[in-house]
């Protein structure tokens, strides 16, 4: 998908917005295979169906009319050739500049319906589809090039976020909507998902029963399902990025509400809008750098704006931005030199190199004016500031793979990040583990100015040590840990809202055989105590 243009996310989800109104009924395009009327054909429920654009006509093709065929393809699997894929010719005919949209087209001696359908030769009332196509890039002309770029389908391809995992899952349970009438209220209640099986509630979204602060699990950064995936729309965990590749992120969104949301059900809702960064790897905010939105028709296009067409109440969904490793280190590179960040005399790029993004999502808007916005002392507007634990509106991936097989012998592995201040005071960084007693050493690494301003004064289960076999950058001071448990207390440091930090996990390869895997967390709390970030690192023996 390197520079490609996305099918699922910016074509097909386009397709889908187009016929909206069939959508409401499950008729015609998302009646799966049986319709008179070619949704068999042409099912836009899912892209992997025998009756799916990937697919062919059902047998219920011959009665359309005009002699389709049950097993023809809309699409071409012989040609990458653009009016060679019926498909790309019904839809291209419709936007013919000559005047009168004609009802057919035919295709290597076959002949197809125009597609929207014309009425009395005008398309003047499918008003998405001409939407789509006005302007430049029209979505036609991006059709085009993904058939000429070898028409690779990058829907997801994997649990839980393709499209029978979505609809297997149970739905999440209904928002207590309780303005008077009791339940009489008619809403989208939007989110995106920090755990399985959430249902977009928060401590303190004045839904009543409330919910306790943990109805969100405190590594929510590890539970959220944000997910890479490849140009085919594969889940893959690699444990660095290298230059040159490019990856999709992938975020489960929801709606609790008990009304549908979005242009596809109703253009009189608000539209829906997301919005995604990669920041440097930390522990609750650092620099970072906008995704572009992978629905955009322009594969060079900068903008983070994704626009999701419609998500059914009760349901989950998937939204996606394009994460190329290139663009996003250079993003992050400059963020923390605008920053003015201490990294202890390494670069940048050694910084970063030795470190591994994290990525927000967050929903800007899409729901009609309500009450239920976030508690705490949250802005009811969210940024990427905002807490997920607070705003379902907003989630968080900090998890970083960690290979215990591949660390060299008494070598430490060492993973940079940031730490920002969290409301006002002393926060407090706790490391957290449960790996067997002396098979690892975990160290930290502090740019030395750092620790005597900010964190000197505050060390609990951390020895300092003179001299270690690698550090993570020239000007560091060194602790040890002595137990799982120990904690860094961080001064307030408004006059510096970044700070550089480095966790080390050093031990022999021989005896990892005997070490299960284990998550290892370093969680950041507040002046209260409150987890309001961290980060994970999954241990992999």
């Amino acid at each position: 998908m390197p520079g490609k243009i996305s099918f699922f996310y910016a074509i097909y989800r386009r397709l889908q917005a187009s016929a909206g109104g069939m959508s409401i009924q499950d008729a015609e395009h998302f009646n799966v295979d049986n319709s008179d009327d070619l949704g068999g054909g042409f099912s836009l429920k899912e892209t992997t169906g025998p009756y799916g654009l990937f697919g062919s006509l059902s047998p219920a093709a011959p009665n359309f009319g005009i002699g389709l065929q049950a097993g023809w393809k809309p699409l071409n699997p012989n040609s990458n050739v653009p009016l060679e894929n019926p498909l790309y010719a019904m839809l291209a005919k419709s936007l013919d500049p000559d005047g009168t949209v004609p009802d057919s087209v035919t295709v290597a001696g076959q002949v197809w319906p125009v597609m929207p359908p014309p009425f009395q030769g005008s398309i003047s009332n499918h008003t998405e589809w001409l939407e789509f196509n006005a302007g430049s890039p029209k979505l036609i002309d991006a059709f085009g090039q993904w058939i000429k770029d070898g028409k690779v389908d990058d829907s997801p391809k994997n649990a839980p976020l393709t499209y029978a995992a979505l609809r297997a899952l149970p739905k999440p349970a209904a928002f207590p909507l309780h303005v008077k009438p009791p339940n009489q209220e008619s809403l989208p209640i939007l989110f995106v998902a920090s755990m399985a099986g959430d249902d977009g509630r928060r401590h303190g979204d004045h839904a009543m029963p409330d919910v306790p602060l943990d109805h969100v699990p405190p590594h929510f950064w590890a539970t959220s399902r944000i997910l890479l995936c490849d140009e085919t729309g594969a889940t893959v965990h690699p444990a660095t990025l290298e230059a040159g590749q490019e990856f999709s992120v992938v975020a489960m969104i929801g709606n609790s509400g008990n009304s549908p949301a979005g242009r596809l059900f109703d253009n009189n809702q608000p539209r829906i809008h997301l919005l995604g960064a990669a920041l440097a790897f930390n522990t609750f905010m650092s620099p970072g750098t906008y995704l572009p939105s992978l629905a955009n028709l322009d594969p060079a296009a900068l903008g983070s704006q994704y626009e999701h067409y419609g998500i059914r109440s009760l349901g989950y969904d998937t939204a996606a931005w394009r994460f190329n490793v290139d663009k996003v280190f250079s993003g992050l590179k400059t963020g923390l030199v605008n920053a003015g960040v201490d990294l202890g005399g390494a670069t940048p790029e050694e910084w970063l190199k030795n470190g591994h993004p994290c990525v927000k999502i967050w929903i800007t808007e899409g729901e009609p004016v309500n009450m239920y916005q976030p508690g705490g002392g949250e802005p009811a507007a969210t940024t990427i500031n905002s807490k997920p634990r607070l705003d379902r509106h907003i989630a968080q991936r900090n998890l970083a793979p960690f290979d215990m097989t591949v660390m060299a012998a008494k070598k430490i592995d060492w993973k940079n990040f940031i730490v920002a201040q969290a409301g006002e005071g002393t926060n407090t960084l706790t490391l957290q583990h449960a790996l067997p007693p002396g098979s690892v050493r975990f160290y930290l690494a502090v740019p030395k100015k750092t620790f005597e301003r900010h964190a000197s004064k505050g060390l609990r289960g951390w020895s300092a040590v003179d001299k270690v076999v690698n550090k993570p950058f020239p000007d560091a001071v060194l602790l040890q840990a002595t137990g799982s448990g120990a904690t860094v207390q961080v001064a307030a440091h408004g006059s510096e809202p970044f700070l550089g930090m480095s966790l080390g996990i050093e031990g022999d390869p021989s005896t990892f055989k005997t070490v299960r895997s284990s998550d290892v967390a370093m969680v950041h709390a507040d002046h209260n105590g409150t987890v309001i970030g961290g980060f994970t690192l999954r241990v992999r023996s």
